[in-house]
């Protein structure tokens, strides 16, 4: 078994994740995304912000992460069709330290995930 992740290489690779998905906004669209870290309590997110239309304001949580205590990794939103695990898990984050909270609890192990 290879070495546990510290919080701050999970922490790293979470960033990571959602600065590379900060960028997908066309550059046509009148909102922006943001990255937001809270690095005391391990909470990161990706919202988007701004006039969509000229008559409809966007403020949208996108991407939302938490590091628990335990270290495991909760995706407790994803308002996106990117499969962020897999981006977490091709930055070397184990499947079985991700916890697809959104799920309830007795259907988040047919992800193959924690």
């Amino acid at each position: 078994m290879g070495k546990a992740l510290s919080i701050k290489q999970k922490e790293k690779a979470i960033l990571s994740v959602l600065e590379e998905n900060q960028q997908l906004s066309p550059e046509e669209e009148g909102y922006q995304r943001i990255v937001i870290a809270d690095r005391e309590n391990h909470h990161y997110q990706l919202l988007a912000t701004g006039w969509a239309t000229p008559n409809h304001f966007v403020n949208t949580l996108l991407i939302h992460f938490q590091i628990k205590p335990d270290g495991s990794i909760w995706l407790l939103e994803n308002n996106t069709e990117l499969h962020v695990t897999d981006e977490l898990a091709s930055r070397g984050i184990p499947k079985s330290e991700i916890v697809l909270a959104f799920h309830p609890p007795q259907y988040r192990a047919m992800a193959g995930m924690a």
